[in-house]
């Protein structure tokens, strides 16, 4: 019966039915059969071949799959290989992260984001708390760019482009909130002088943050990392201490990337 009940949810969180075949071909593809001809691919799903070579050409002009001309069989693309690269480096660099991370919890005793920025949105890789508190796991939640420490830190030190993506009027979450593009600019230049970017209750009522970003080795900003707790804890007086810590602990981090 649940299992039955989990099928239902899931058939109607789908709003796009010929994606789903269309992944279904991708998951044919195992390391016991890492190559398949069309037939075969039919018969494991129970599609026509006509459907299966439509769904497998288009992903072979796309470059996510490969034909052997001798065999005439298809195997995944090497286009595969950019996105294991992606998210590869993004666990590492979290995990690698974690100890840095779980010092400034320790030393501001407050929650501690670790944050990248993917499709125009801060995307969580890792958080920390104070101590044996609960960590509770975070990787994959997203939030705004204009309107948290994370986002506002990534746009002011990140690309160009990161900007050129955001459409203005921006929704307000709080009173607090900048909608317009313009203010935006504007502080992004004041984050940039200071060295950190702070959220004052925009995302969220009651909470605020300070964050500051990550550079690489080449010099571009690959994350970002905040602190966050009760805005009655983030004061003018408070938040350059806050900053001090930050930045002294994440002197140590050394990067090869």
């Amino acid at each position: 019966m649940e299992s039955s009940n989990k099928k239902e949810l899931m058939e109607a969180d789908i709003k796009v039915k010929s994606l789903v075949k269309a992944i279904q071909v991708l998951e044919c593809f195992t390391t016991e059969k890492p190559t398949l001809g069309i037939s075969e691919m039919a018969a494991m799903l129970g599609y026509n071949k006509a459907t299966v070579y439509n769904i497998v050409s288009t992903f072979a002009a796309l470059g996510y799959l490969e034909q052997n001309p001798d065999t005439q069989k298809y195997s995944l693309g090497l286009k595969f290989l950019h996105f294991s690269y992606i998210i590869n480096s993004h666990i590492r660099l979290s995990t690698a992260m974690e100890p840095y991370l779980q010092k400034i919890a320790d030393a501001t005793q407050e929650t501690v984001y670790f944050g990248i920025h993917h499709e125009n949105r801060v995307l969580y890789l890792e958080t920390r708390t104070p101590g044996e508190q609960f960590q509770r796991p975070i990787l994959g939640e997203k939030a705004p760019m204009y309107c948290t420490g994370l986002g506002k830190c990534l746009l002011a030190f990140g690309k160009d482009s990161y900007l050129d993506d955001i459409s203005e009027p921006f929704p307000p979450y709080t009173v607090n909130t900048i909608t317009r593009k313009e203010k935006l600019l504007e502080e992004l230049e004041e984050i940039r002088k200071r060295g950190y970017s702070t959220d004052n209750m925009e995302h969220e009522f009651g909470i605020s943050c300070v964050a500051v970003p990550l550079f690489g080795l080449s010099g571009e900003i690959i994350g970002a990392v905040s602190v966050s707790g009760p805005s009655l804890r983030f004061t003018a007086q408070t938040i350059p201490v806050i900053y001090a810590t930050m930045s002294g602990i994440l002197e140590e981090v050394q990067y090869v990337y």
